[in-house]
Order: C-alpha cells, then structure tokens, then sequence
C-alpha cells in the first residue's frame, strides 16, 4: 500500500500542479496561465495585463500596445514569436500534465485495488509503474520551466530593444528557479 500512496500522492500534485497553473474559461475562449497571472491565451494571440493596460501578441508575432500595432524590426518579432510560441507551449504542457495525472491517479487506485483483491500487499509492481509514470510527468515538468526560461529570455531580449514593452516584462528569473525547484 505504501507504493499506492506514493503513486496517488505524485498523481494528485500533477493534477493540482496544471490546475494551478492552467485555468481555462469557456465563455470567452481563454486560457490563463495562473503562476503568469498577466498573461492570457485566446483566440490565437497573447494578453498581456499590466494592470492599466494591454500588449496583444498573435501567432505571426504582431504586437499591438493597447490597440494600437507597434511596428517591430525582424529581430523583435523573433522575440514576440518565441513569447506567443512558448506560452502556448506552457499551455499544451500544463493540460497534458494534468490529464496524465488523472489518468495515473486512475491506474493507481485500480492497480491498489486489484492489489487488495488479489492478497499482493506488497505494492511493488505498482511502485515500479508509479515511478516510470512519474519520471514521464517530471520530464513534462521540466519542458514547461524550459519554455517559461526562453519565455524569459525573449522578453527580456524584446525590452533591450523595444523601451515600451518594458512595462509587460514580468517573466522574472525566480520564477524559472522555484519552477525547477
């Protein structure tokens, strides 16, 4: 039983983890990255709040500044490429995540119970298969805060050159750390 635990207690976090991090709402069609509070997804573009206005990127990297289009250099629209490229990324990994640990914490409370049906209390299959299925979840982990440090970065290399998207830079780097922590 105590592998079961194990397993149910790593599913569930998965399953907590992705809903923390991804909150959809179907009356408008968004997405909204939790731990990026000021960022929003739908309707194939990018929302970035900053409290008094909105940067808007789409999937061709256009930026517009509170409706208004900001005209971008080629390197620039790398930039808001690889932000609108790698928050829809954060979001397709934050649902895959939370649908493989619901599927995980499935398998485990059928693993546990045919455990008990079948008189194995030991739990050592179901710990092997917990820890293969977890080692899947981890790495999904990990690809999402590589995409939230290249968001970082883009962001970062955007404001170097573009003064006044300065104001929606809040990709910080102790996000990245305690994502990977």
């Amino acid at each position: 039983m105590k592998a079961f635990t194990a397993f149910a207690t790593a599913a569930a976090l998965c399953v907590s983890l992705s809903a923390c991090i991804i909150q959809t709402d179907s009356d408008d069609n968004t997405v909204q990255i939790n731990s990026l509070g000021h960022l929003q997804l739908g309707d194939g573009r990018i929302t970035l709040h900053n409290g008094k206005s909105k940067a808007v990127i789409d999937a061709k990297g256009e930026l517009s500044i509170d409706g208004k289009a900001v005209a971008l250099t080629p390197q620039q629209r790398v930039q808001t490429q690889l932000l609108y490229a790698n928050a829809i990324g954060i979001r397709d990994d934050g649902l895959a995540m939370g649908k493989a640990g619901a599927a995980i914490a499935g398998k485990a409370v059928g693993a546990a119970v045919q455990g008990v049906l079948s008189g194995d209390h030991d739990g050592n299959d179901i710990e092997k298969k917990v820890e293969a299925e977890t080692a899947k979840l981890e790495e999904q982990a990990q690809k999402m805060c590589n995409r939230l440090t290249e968001m970082r970065r883009a962001q970062d290399s955007l404001v170097a050159t573009l003064p006044a998207f300065q104001p929606f830079a809040q990709f910080k780097q102790d996000a990245e750390e305690d994502c990977k922590a």
